[in-house]
């Protein structure tokens, strides 16, 4: 018995100059089309029949593409190197860089993570003895740690991290930085506290804000966001005998609640959170597990609640005493609901121009490169570093066409690479010369080009980029070929044009239409005045006295309206000559609308019907173009086979 594919190999829907396009052929381009197999096979015989006499079409325009020579032609070539330039690197980007930190960040962000740090700042010019003096001062503390001194009171005494010794700073008191999740940190502290135990203290970890000692204090899983309900009473003073009464309110009414009073009721009676009160003490939105914009206290409360309904007991926060009910439970994304928005996240965050400049060191190591060190030397020895950009355009070396850079097989000359310089921008550091300065513009410059160098190669060996190049050079040459064929013959023939406008003339007809005066400006002041001018006027002494008055800055306009348009203009349906709408917003526009009378039917002249005629043209003469491709191809097609598509 044959399998399926073996099956479909078998059935031919169509011969084409000799070659069979197979009912495998067709249910793989169908089902790409569709959007899966699945949805595919829901459909009708008359769908598959339309899709077969399409893709037939477009097999035998890609064959003549080929025959008349578009595949060559210069101007698409240059076009697909230039896209493929282009498009390699965020293809090599997302598969080989975002795609991976995507999903590291989905499983992090399965888990929230505790923890304290100690830190000796550096930057990345810092000194070799600043930065041996930091390492240094690190590792002594490090050794006090051992010795068992409290993580907070080192912190509290000795961490550059200036929130360490402020005891009003949000997060980082005595270095507890409280919980996080993955993305919330910079990627070096980031692997390293993930990577540490419950309860150890990491080895020396160095980011780009100097080193660190983290220590993990707890971990725990993500839990799916909640909504909430609060009633919450405000200190009303600062006596202890004002506490007491407050307190004795929120005691009655948690004890009303217990004993079964709504709380939506108490809420809105009671409730002194302006926000919540008359929504029954409902809060807007979920409120995210470890959402730091939250009040701790109160988020802690309602996420020790068990069950939905639950109340809590009162809950004291800056803001006064809360009864917290937990209403409902979220679910947690999956990977494929949070791929977007984590790839955004991923690309704002710094460590994604850490991984760029890895993929391209990368890249680099595949391919033999050189850059003439003395050359660069001597070109740039009388220039200034902080000249030297500016400068690059004007340097005229001995020998312009002379390679000063090689990649693989690859030479490039001094112009080439000035022209790339005129776009970059390396800072010059301090004790920089011109030649080094002119060296990291040319690493800058190799970078550039092993991407566009390396993407010939992927085209080669990786099939989804040599598919996504496939289609997009055969969409350049179908779009040439129907334009040299199609469009241009539709449109550079006014005689045939005008010969069927002629024979179809009754076709072509306006239908009866509402004459709209459209009077549109600001402020809404001016639109009130001239609403106000109609009562007493008519539209053309209004149109007069706009033209006349530089003080209205109000525009008039005409609009012929036959049925619906789905847009402002069905505001006016219904209403009688002479009467206007109310003032209407349409984008940043505002506006009034005003019937002015009934244009009735009649013929379009040629130049109005000119684009309908087009279209027809193009029509026949697309129909045609495929009746003799098909004809020099020696085309036959078997639609009756397709009974057998998708079983």
């Amino acid at each position: 018995m044959l399998t399926s594919t073996a099956f479909a190999q078998d059935i031919i829907l169509a011969d084409i100059d000799g070659e069979p396009l197979t009912l495998e052929e067709f249910e793989q381009e169908y089902s790409k089309a569709i959007g899966s197999r699945t949805e595919a096979a829901d459909d009708s015989l008359a769908e598959y029949a339309d899709y077969l006499e399409r893709y037939v079409n477009f097999k035998i325009k890609l064959m003549e593409a080929h025959d008349a020579g578009y595949f060559e032609d210069s101007e698409l070539l240059s076009e697909i190197n230039s896209y493929r330039t282009s498009f390699a690197k965020p293809y090599l980007m997302d598969n080989a860089v975002i795609n991976p930190m995507v999903e590291d960040l989905y499983q992090r962000r399965q888990e929230f993570i505790h923890a304290s740090h100690l830190m000796m700042t550096l930057t990345n010019d810092s000194s070799p003895e600043d930065t041996l003096y930091a390492w240094e001062k690190i590792s002594s503390l490090q050794d006090s740690l051992a010795a068992g001194v409290s993580f907070g009171d080192l912190a509290f005494r000795h961490s550059e991290d200036p929130s360490a010794s402020s005891s009003n700073a949000l997060q980082g008191f005595r270095g507890n930085l409280g919980w996080f999740t993955g993305g919330q940190m910079i990627q070096a502290f980031e692997d390293a506290a993930y990577s540490t135990t419950v309860g150890e203290t990491s080895d020396i970890v160095r980011s780009a804000y100097g080193y660190h000692l983290i220590q993990v204090h707890d971990r725990e899983p993500t839990l799916p966001a909640r909504q909430a309900s609060h009633i919450m009473i405000r200190f009303s003073g600062d006596t202890p005998d004002d506490s007491l009464r407050t307190r004795a309110k929120i005691d009655s009414l948690k004890s009303l609640i217990d004993s079964g009073t709504s709380f939506e009721e108490i809420a809105m009676a009671h409730s002194e959170d302006p926000g919540s009160a008359d929504l029954g003490g409902s809060l807007s939105g979920l409120i995210e597990h470890h959402n730091r914009n939250i009040d701790r206290t109160f988020h802690d409360a309602l996420f020790a609640l068990d069950s939905l309904g639950q109340v809590s007991n009162v809950v004291e926060t800056p803001f006064g005493l809360h009864l917290i009910r937990y209403d409902e439970a979220s679910v947690l994304p999956t990977f494929d609901q949070e791929y977007e928005r984590l790839s955004r996240l991923v690309q704002s965050l710094p460590r994604i121009k850490t991984a760029e400049s890895e993929l391209e060191k990368f890249l680099r190591t595949l391919y033999i490169s050189s850059v003439d060190t003395l050359k660069f030397a001597r070109l740039v020895e009388e220039i200034p570093p902080d000249s030297l950009k500016a400068q690059f355009a004007l340097i005229e070396p001995a020998d312009s066409t002379a390679s000063l850079i090689t990649l693989a097989d690859s030479v490039y000359t001094f112009q080439q690479f000035a022209r790339f310089v005129s776009d970059q921008l390396i800072p010059v550091r301090t004790g920089m010369t011109s030649t080094d300065l002119a060296l990291e513009y040319a690493d800058a410059f190799l970078n550039d080009r092993v991407v566009f160098y390396h993407s010939f190669e992927l085209e080669k060996s990786d099939a989804e980029f040599q598919q996504i190049m496939d289609e997009f050079r055969d969409g350049l040459a179908l779009f040439a070929i129907m334009e040299d064929s199609v469009w241009n013959a539709s449109s550079e023939d006014s005689l045939a044009l005008l010969q069927h406008y002629e024979e179809y003339t009754e076709e072509y007809q306006w239908p009866d239409r509402f004459r709209l005066i459209e009077v549109s400006g600001s402020p809404d002041s001016l639109l009130t005045e001239a609403i106000e001018f109609l009562t007493s006027a008519s539209m053309a002494d209004l149109q007069r006295a706009i033209n006349s008055d530089s003080t209205w800055t109000l525009r008039v306009d005409t609009v012929l309206v036959a049925d619906s348009t789905n847009s402002i203009y069905d505001r006016a349906t219904g209403l009688a000559l002479g009467e206007h709408t109310e003032i209407l917003s349409d984008r940043a526009r505002r506006l009034f609308l005003y019937v002015d009378g009934m244009e009735p039917a009649r013929l379009k002249t040629f130049e109005e019907a000119k684009t309908e005629v087009m279209s027809e043209i193009q029509i026949l003469l697309e129909e045609d173009f495929h009746q003799r491709l098909r004809s020099k191809f020696k085309v036959t097609t078997f639609p009756e086979r397709l009974e057998y598509a998708f079983q």
